[in-house]
């Protein structure tokens, strides 16, 4: 026990001495944490709209209002010409034309139902997606008001009670899109730090000659091994005890459900990442090759992980290769726990293949570090 506790100190002396090890354990991740929970949104606001007015009557202005005053969009011009639109949206000075044909209100006055032309730049699906619902929702909230003025427009409906949908969103009020995504960043830098640390850490010793030196020395290989262990692991618990501080002073997200689990959870998820850091150490040479392995086995981890892109909307094959990803049952972990406080029943199915994916890979670079220690 004693030559494990010396070996700890002398992982600790060895990482702090390393100005570079320091800024990149403590200072990086506070600088992604906040740059990224600001970039990575899925909100679509200031989509640029052209206008085109066929009608100039006080409905046709309302609607037109309606866009000017949301905060999604922005309406950049008003187009007389219509020819002129699909030009627009070409050069990309907007990304949506709405048409308001003439006799507008007309048609809504005598009911027979008025129509609006929507062009849509649909080069980015998703926003574009997401925008299509926002002109949904307006265009419906303007057909509600106008039958709340004039009843006679709703005439086939007369006679009766108008409902009204009240929405009532949980875990997500506000339906703020870094409510979903920082936990997912948060898994991501801990999946960084964890790997290239590890690896890039053991990698150094074999540059320098240290691990040569410990090789020779009455150590037994699995006092070695536990002796790197435990820095490491410690370090990524303090890591993530530090970004979950900083996003609660930064973006105001506390955890909702149990502490104790959360951190029984990142264990398993830990493990798994120190046995692959070990594994990559035990094939690279230099640091530089261990910085180039780490990075791609992230780059696979987090875009299979269903962080950028739902699991559910991958062909089948490349899903069926997600389960092999330990950062996939993190990422559903982390948000359960964190966002609605979902206990350890709901969780059982995530935890035991956590469980095992840690249990096989940990071994597998154990068995794999001290085969290179012969």
């Amino acid at each position: 026990m004693q030559q494990i506790l010396y070996l700890v100190q002398k992982e600790f002396r060895q990482i702090f001495r390393d100005r570079f090890m320091v800024g990149f354990l403590f200072i990086v991740p506070i600088i992604q944490i906040f740059v990224l929970g600001n970039a990575v949104t899925t909100n679509v606001v200031n989509v640029k709209v052209v206008m085109h007015d066929a009608d100039r009557t006080p409905m046709s202005r309302d609607l037109i209002g309606r866009f000017t005053h949301s905060r999604y969009f922005r309406v950049v011009a008003v187009e007389d010409d219509y020819t002129a639109l699909t030009r627009i949206l070409d050069r990309g000075d907007a990304s949506l034309a709405l048409v308001i044909p003439r006799h507008f209100q007309r048609d809504a006055v005598n009911r027979d139902r008025p129509a609006v032309q929507l062009l849509v730049d649909a080069l980015d699906g998703n926003s574009s997606g997401i925008a299509l619902g926002y002109v949904s929702e307006i265009v419906q909230r303007y057909q509600a008001d106008a039958v709340l003025r004039d009843p006679a427009l709703a005439a086939p409906m007369a006679g009766t009670h108008r409902a009204e949908l009240e929405p009532r969103y949980w875990y997500n009020p506000e339906l703020e899109s870094k409510v979903y995504i920082i936990p997912g960043i948060m898994a991501i830098l801990l999946v960084i730090v964890t790997i290239f640390l590890t690896s890039m850490g053991i990698v150094r010793e074999k540059e320098i000659g240290t691990l040569e030196q410990l090789m020779v020395t009455p150590i037994r290989s699995y006092q070695l091994i536990v002796g790197k262990i435990i820095p490491f692991a410690a370090l990524g618990f303090v890591e993530m005890i530090l970004v979950m501080g900083f996003v609660y002073l930064i973006f105001g997200i506390g955890i909702t459900g149990s502490i104790p689990l959360l951190f029984a959870e990142a264990m398993l998820f830990i493990f798994t990442t120190l046995g692959l850091g070990i594994l990559i150490s035990t094939i690279a040479e230099t640091q530089q090759q261990a910085l180039f392995i780490g990075w791609f086995f992230m780059i696979f981890a987090m875009l299979l992980s269903g962080f950028f892109i739902p699991i559910a909307n991958m062909p089948p094959s490349i899903q069926a290769i997600t389960y092999a990803n330990p950062v996939r049952y993190f990422l559903i972990v982390l948000r359960e726990i964190y966002l609605k406080g979902t206990g350890l029943s709901d969780l059982i199915p995530e935890t035991l293949s956590m469980a095992v994916i840690s249990l096989t890979v940990f071994t597998a670079a154990v068995l794999r570090f001290r085969s290179t220690l012969r």
